[in-house]
C-alpha cells in the first residue's frame, strides 16, 4: 500500500501553487495532473469525487473539512450536487526522491503512495493552513515558503497516518460500537453514562461518537432515547401498566421528564396514546402486522399467509378473538361481508401502493399520525446513513437485486416492482444495471440465470436462517461465472423470514446493510 519505509525517508514534497474555487450547484471540475500531486480541501459543503488513475475508478465523498489526494497522471472529476455552491482548494506539489550517492544527484518524481485509493481524511489546524496558501500570490519570500512547506509536510504525514492506522483498530472500534449497541437494545432501562462507555472503546470520545453514528445513523444519545420511547409504545399500548409504571420501566425514574420527552417525540401525551391504541384488533396480513409493530401495536389476533385457503376455520378464530377492528388485505365479498358481521373491517390493498404511505393511512386509523411521522424521521436518518456507506463501498457501479431462497430459487428484483425498488433503488440509491429497468420480478432456478442479466456486482438477500457456508458458495460460484469480468463482487444482506414489503422489515433491512458494509473489506 505504502512505500517501503527505507524508500519514504528519501522522499521529499515541494510545493508548486494554491488555487481556490468555487462549484456551482449541479455543475462539476476536472483536474488533471501530470508528474505532479495534488492534495484538495473541501472548505464548504460537500462533492462527489470520480478519480482515474492507472486503469483504476475510484469513487466517494469529500465532506466538508475533508482532505484528499490525488496522485500523478490522474484525472479528478469533483460534482456539486447539493443546493448551495461548493467551495473547495487545491493544492499542488510535486514528490521526488532525496539525492543519494547511489542516484548520481538526480531527483526523480514519485508517488507518494504505492496503490490508487481515495482517502478522505481531516487534520487539525488544516483552515489556517489553507489561509497562509490562499496568501501565496507567488511570492519568493523565504518565510512564507517554508511555512507552506511545513503545511505541506503536516498534510502528507496526516494522509500516511490515516493509511497507516492499523486496521485492527478500526474493527475493533466496530466491534465495540456493535456491542455497545447490542447491550443498549437488551439493556435499555438501566442507568447509562455515555462517556463512560465513549471511553471504554479506547478510542476518542469524539472518535467513538462519530463511529456509532456511522454504524446506527444515530448518536449514542438519540439511539437510546429511540430505543426506550419505542419500549414504552409496546408497553403503554399492550399492557395495563401505568405511565408512571411504565417510565420506570423503560429507563427514567423521573416520570414527569417522561412525559414530556414523549409529548416532544409523539406529539400526544402518553395518556392520550393509551387512549387511541386501547382496541382489539384482528390483523389478517403479516405484512400489515408489520406497519402496525413500528406504531407500538400489537394485534390480539395475526393470521399468517394462507389463511384464506380455509375461510371457515379463519373466520371461527377471529370471531373467537372478539376484536373491535379487523385490519384484512383485500378479500372476495363473501369473506368481507363475513368479516363485518364480527367487527368494523379496513381492507387495505398493500401491494398498490408504497409502504410509506399505507404505513401513514394506518396510523390515521388510530389517529397517530405524529407517532408515524416520527418513526419515519427516525428512519430516514438511518437511511442518509446508509446510503453514506453504500457511496463509499459501490459509487456508481450498478448492482443487481437478488433474494436467494435457496440454490435453486432465485428472484431478481427489479426497478418494476415496489418491493424492492423503494428501498434500495429509491432510498439508498444503489445504481440499477440496465436489465434492472425492464424487470418487475422475474423467478430463475439457477445462478447462471441471473449472471445472463450482464451485471458484475450482485446483492443478496438471503434469510437470517442461512448458513454462512450457503452464502460462501454463492460467492464463489458467482466471482467463477463472472471470472472473465475485472470487478465481480457479492454482497449478502440478512433478513427475516418472510421478506416482506412494509415498515419493520425495510428498518431491518436497513439496518443489516450498513452492519454487513462496515464489517466488510470491499
Amino acid at each position: 500500500m505504502l512505500q517501503r519505509h527505507d524508500s519514504m525517508r528519501h522522499l521529499r514534497l515541494e510545493y508548486i501553487a494554491a488555487e481556490e474555487f468555487k462549484l456551482p450547484i449541479q455543475q462539476h471540475k476536472e483536474i488533471t495532473t501530470l508528474e505532479e500531486h495534488a492534495f484538495v480541501y473541501v472548505l464548504q459543503e460537500k462533492v462527489k469525487i470520480n478519480l482515474q488513475a492507472k486503469n483504476v475508478h475510484r469513487t466517494g465523498t469529500g465532506l466538508c473539512g475533508e482532505l484528499f489526494l490525488i496522485p500523478p497522471n490522474s484525472r479528478c472529476m469533483i460534482e456539486n450536487s447539493n443546493s448551495a455552491s461548493a467551495h473547495l482548494i487545491l493544492i499542488r506539489f510535486q514528490c521526488t526522491n532525496k539525492p543519494t550517492v547511489c542516484s548520481f544527484g538526480f531527483e526523480q518524481p514519485q508517488p507518494l503512495l504505492d496503490d490508487v485509493q481515495l482517502y478522505c481524511f481531516r487534520t487539525p489546524q488544516i483552515r489556517s493552513w489553507i489561509q497562509d496558501f490562499l496568501s501565496d500570490c507567488g511570492s519568493s519570500e523565504p518565510a512564507l515558503y517554508y511555512q507552506l512547506q511545513s503545511h505541506l509536510y503536516a498534510m502528507a504525514a496526516a494522509l500516511m497516518m490515516y493509511v497507516q492506522k492499523p486496521r485492527e483498530m478500526e474493527k475493533d472500534l466496530v466491534a465495540y460500537v456493535e456491542q455497545t449497541r447490542q447491550y443498549m437494545l437488551r439493556k435499555y432501562q438501566d442507568a447509562m453514562d455515555m462517556e463512560d462507555i465513549a471511553r471504554l472503546s479506547g478510542a476518542s470520545p469524539s472518535r467513538f461518537y462519530q463511529a456509532f453514528r456511522r454504524q446506527t445513523g444515530l448518536s449514542p444519545h438519540k439511539f437510546i432515547s429511540k430505543i426506550r420511547l419505542d419500549a414504552s409504545l409496546l408497553l403503554l399500548a399492550n399492557t395495563e401498566s401505568s405511565v408512571i409504571d411504565v417510565a420506570h420501566s423503560v429507563g427514567y425514574p423521573d416520570e414527569y421528564y417522561f412525559s414530556r420527552l414523549f409529548k416532544k417525540h409523539m406529539s400526544i401525551t402518553p395518556t392520550e396514546y393509551v387512549a387511541r391504541t386501547k382496541k382489539r384488533i384482528a390483523c389478517l396480513s403479516p405484512v400489515l402486522r408489520g406497519d402496525l409493530a413500528v406504531l407500538g401495536i400489537t394485534p390480539q389476533l395475526c393470521l399468517e399467509r394462507g389463511w384464506m385457503d380455509e375461510p371457515d376455520k379463519a373466520l371461527r378464530q377471529i370471531e373467537s378473538s372478539e376484536p373491535e377492528l379487523i385490519i384484512t388485505p383485500p378479500v372476495t365479498d363473501e369473506i368481507y361481508q363475513a368479516l363485518a358481521e364480527i367487527a368494523p373491517v379496513v381492507m387495505i390493498e398493500w401491494k398498490k401502493y408504497p409502504w410509506k404511505e399505507r404505513l401513514m393511512d394506518i396510523s390515521q386509523l388510530f389517529d397517530l399520525s405524529s407517532v408515524a411521522e416520527r418513526w419515519l424521521a427516525y428512519f430516514d436518518m438511518k437511511v442518509d446513513n446508509a446510503r453514506f456507506h453504500i457511496q463509499q463501498h459501490l459509487g456508481e457501479e450498478p448492482v443487481l437485486l437478488v433474494h436467494a431462497a435457496n440454490e435453486h430459487r432465485f428472484r431478481i428484483f427489479g426497478m418494476q416492482m415496489k418491493k424492492m425498488k423503494d428501498l434500495f433503488y429509491d432510498d439508498l440509491q444503489v445504481m440499477p444495471p440496465d436489465p434492472a429497468h425492464h424487470i418487475g420480478a422475474l423467478d430463475v432456478t439457477s445462478l447462471t440465470d441471473v449472471a445472463a442479466l450482464d451485471c458484475d456486482n450482485v446483492l443478496f438477500l438471503v434469510g437470517s436462517a442461512k448458513s454462512e457456508a450457503f452464502c460462501d458458495q454463492l460467492a464463489e460460484n458467482w466471482k467463477e461465472l463472472k471470472r472473465s469480468r475485472r470487478s465481480k463482487r457479492c454482497f449478502f444482506i440478512r433478513h427475516d423470514d418472510p421478506l416482506l414489503y412494509n415498515a419493520s422489515a425495510h428498518e431491518g433491512l436497513v439496518d443489516q446493510t450498513v452492519q454487513y458494509l462496515m464489517n466488510s473489506g470491499s
